[in-house]
């Protein structure tokens, strides 16, 4: 929309002016120019027109089969997942992956086909014969399928085995196949292949723009000289983690000598500008702008090298990668590349303009302008008149490849289904705790060391120092260990948690971020995918709200999406509170929230033990780790006395999902089982003293462990008392009080002589008034109250 608004084929070079020159369309060479320069050989110019041809028919595929209601070619399958084609727009992954490494990587998005084909075309013909040879060996149930000895072959041999591997993966991760991609878990929008440096496709529009960023951070701080391509469409450039990741990618200090490596983080935004995001026009509609290379300059002096590209055609699209790669190997990055161009599809199938009288949000004769510069057959006359390829060759190269997209497709429906037995596999990481940390990571450097680390471990300390120490031991002792986020840099944290880490490690280790809480977590996410072991902050939790999508569709799922290719082992810490008057919005206790998303683990820790070796657990797990202090629990003066405890000097673990009982009941004749977390758990201790003076004895497990939940401990404590009670600051509707009462009435409820009980904030808002949030918050009285309700 709107059709009154048409967006026609243009391509006259020039520059838009907006704070600098954005150049638009100045490729202007023809193949024959380049062959003679040069600056691309016979074999690389044909590997562009097969590649765009396998990305053809692979969407073919799709279409015929949808269209043609399960019919394709010879074959019958009734294909029942997501329609977003990228016909018309195959120059862009072919040309800009054509010109990366096979140990670069790449994001895509929904509609990414074209991305993983062109990866795995690409990548593997980077590959040696010995790593060709690795490649099929890890694929080896497919390729017996398939029926190939790869034994005694040559290269070429070699090589066409492997991208028909990857195609069959590809074709079997749209059919929910057990050989796919991802095991059938993540189908068309969610296509990954870690094998070929293809970290994930992302049906949140936008969503892997984070991930793309914290990827190259991780190249950037590891220096191994790898680029990013961050396949994006014009849609994503107008959501907030656009904004949020792009900004981050951009931050001065990378590059202006605050941190010891002038560097530009090595990212490229490949923008897919295919006119529509869904129905709605960029130019003319939901944008005040023409291109979207014009924002570079809102975000970097130099406007991201931002240029704006002809999309269909491939060696212009070619051209402008490979100097924005070379740009990017220099330190000179991000870069913004605009590709301009057009789906000749809807943006489903469940969206066809095949009539003039089709027309909602796009004109039929703007669609049959565009399809005049069909990238394909624009391409293939380039290569009749370079003489590289005659019409006759070109002709049969159409029909091997539609042959050949046939012949795997007809053996990916004859191949396995996922067994529904293993249904919840690859949710987590299994055996997550890692200790070991590779050599090149293990010779930390450090500014100065921090009084505490002599320390006697005879006196106590609070649970702040806990986690200062814990967050010092486990980055000297593995530099794979970062941080970052808002304020944790010059001013320690808005709790003190990270004081003087910034004088000890310096700023590559640990630094501030604008306040961007999905950039921060999706950044954490893309570093974790490629290796390190980022521990970011999220100030209060309520903050986390924003960056739900990085935590709840990315961080959580994307083990499982990609089929268990991804390990993530990501730490966020954040705070809940409550008692400090600072209202709805700095004060929940949400934690219930983040237990309901499979694939994050949740820990609260209430003392200044269970603080330290939880962190420490928390960061050496594979898996994305929500860990939850407690505002009070780090500035309450009474509340860091009572954290206190005699902890170790030494690093050690406190498992994840182990709960721990604070207080045993001494006469289990009278007495209940209360669980609670987090500071709570002192409001329950207290009264726990009042009950015993009358007689009724309290057993108090700390759960620590929000998720895993250890409903063991509970149900063996039930099991001695026969009573039950659950203590939190959260709302009591929908809370994870909730859960674990229901669970321990499927597994225990014989045991009870009492229904049990739940004693939580009210069903509205954390208020900012003394008198109401004092009535808001459980304390030890009402407690003591609801208690006595149980004989």
């Amino acid at each position: 929309m709107p059709k009154e608004i048409p967006v026609l084929p243009e391509f006259e070079p020039g520059y838009i002016e907006v704070g600098g020159k954005v150049p638009k369309f100045q490729y202007r060479k023809s193949l024959k120019e380049e062959l003679k320069e040069g600056s691309i050989t016979k074999e690389e110019s044909i590997d562009l027109f097969k590649c765009m041809l396998m990305i053809r028919n692979f969407e073919e595929m799709i279409y015929e089969l949808r269209v043609n209601k399960g019919k394709y070619g010879n074959i019958r399958y009734l294909y029942i997942g997501a329609t977003h084609l990228s016909i018309g727009q195959e120059a862009v992954p072919t040309g800009g992956i054509s010109v990366i490494k096979k140990d670069d990587y790449i994001t895509s998005t929904h509609r990414g086909h074209g991305d993983a084909i062109a990866k795995s075309y690409f990548g593997l013909k980077d590959m040696s014969e010995e790593e060709l040879i690795a490649f099929i060996e890890n694929n080896k149930e497919i390729a017996n399928f398939l029926g190939y000895d790869w034994k005694n072959k040559n290269k070429n041999i070699l090589y066409q085995y492997a991208l028909d591997i990857e195609l069959f993966k590809a074709i079997g991760e749209l059919f929910g196949k057990e050989w796919g991609a991802c095991r059938g878990r993540g189908g068309s929008m969610h296509i990954a292949d870690f094998s070929v440096g293809h970290l994930g496709a992302n049906a949140i529009v936008g969503g892997s723009m984070g991930i793309a960023v914290g990827s190259a951070m991780a190249s950037r701080y590891m220096e191994d000289g790898r680029v990013t391509l961050c396949f994006i469409g014009d849609g994503a450039m107008n959501t907030g983690i656009a904004h949020e990741a792009i900004n981050m990618a951009c931050m001065a200090q990378f590059t202006n000598g605050l941190m010891s490596k002038k560097f530009g983080v090595p990212v490229i935004f490949m923008v897919m500008n295919n006119q529509y995001g869904e129905s709605g026009q960029q130019r003319g509609e939901v944008t005040g702008i023409d291109f979207i290379a014009e924002r570079g300059f809102a975000y970097s002096k130099n406007g991201m090298h931002a240029e704006v590209v002809n999309a269909i055609n491939v060696l212009a699209v070619r051209d402008a990668v490979k100097r924005a790669v070379e740009r990017i190997r220099k330190g000179e990055g991000p870069v913004l590349l605009e590709f301009w161009g057009y789906r000749f599809m809807g943006h489903s199938l469940s969206d066809t303009l095949e009539k003039p009288e089709n027309g909602t949000y796009r004109t039929y004769n703007e669609l049959q302008a565009w399809k005049k510069y069909d990238p394909l057959e624009i391409y293939a006359k380039e290569l009749i008149d370079a003489g590289v390829l005659t019409p006759h060759e070109i002709e049969n190269l159409k029909k091997e490849y539609r042959q050949r997209n046939e012949n795997i497709a007809a053996k990916v429906i004859e191949s396995p289904n996922p067994d529904p037995k293993d249904m919840t596999k690859y949710v987590f990481k299994e055996d997550s705790i890692d200790s070991f940390v590779p050599e090149k990571f293990r010779n930390v450097t450090v500014l100065k060391e921090p009084k505490f680390k002599d320390r006697d471990p005879e006196v106590e300390i609070n649970y702040k120092e806990a986690i200062i120490e814990a967050l010092y031991q486990e980055m000297r002792r593995d530099g794979r260990v970062l941080m970052w986020g808002e304020d944790i840099a010059d001013y320690g944290g808005s709790f003190g948690e990270t004081k003087g880490l910034l004088e000890i490690f310096g700023r590559d280790r640990i630094f501030n971020t604008a306040i961007s809480e999905a950039a921060i977590v999706g950044a954490g996410v893309g570093a974790a995918m490629r290796g390190l072991r980022p521990v970011v902050e999220i100030m209060y939790i309520d903050f986390i709200l924003i960056a739900m999508d990085q935590i709840a569709n990315q961080a959580a799922k994307m083990r499982y999406m990609s089929g268990g290719q991804a390990e993530i082992p990501l730490t966020i810490i954040t705070t809940i509170g409550g008692g400090k008057g600072y209202a709805g919005q700095h004060s929940q206790s949400i934690e219930s929230i983040l237990t309901h998303f499979p694939g994050l683990k949740v820990v609260a820790p209430s003392d200044a033990y269970d603080a330290k070796g939880l962190l420490i657990a928390s960061i050496r797990d594979k898996n994305p780790v929500i860990y939850i202090e407690h505002q009070n629990l780090l500035q309450d003066p009474l509340l860091l006395s009572l954290s206190k405890r005699k902890v170790p000097k030494e690093d050690y673990i406190v498992p994840i999902g182990k709960a721990d009982i604070k207080r045993r009941a001494k006469n289990y004749d009278k007495s209940v089982t209360v669980v609670s977390w987090s500071a709570m758990i002192y409001a329950v201790l207290k009264a726990a003293e009042e009950l015993e003076k009358e007689g009724i004895e309290l057993e108090v497990v700390d759960l620590r462990s929000l998720y895993p939940l250890d409903m063991d401990t509970i149900i063996d404590s039930v099991k001695r008392t026969r009573r039950f009670a659950v203590v939190t600051q959260a709302v009591e509707f929908m809370s994870l009080s909730s859960e674990i009462i229901t669970q321990l009435y499927q597994k225990a409820s014989s045991f009870l002589i009492r229904p049990p009980i739940r004693i939580g904030a009210p069903f509205c808002p954390p208020p900012a008034s003394p008198v109401l949030e004092k009535a808001y918050l459980p304390n030890d009285k009402r407690i003591i109250e609801e208690i006595k309700k149980l004989f």
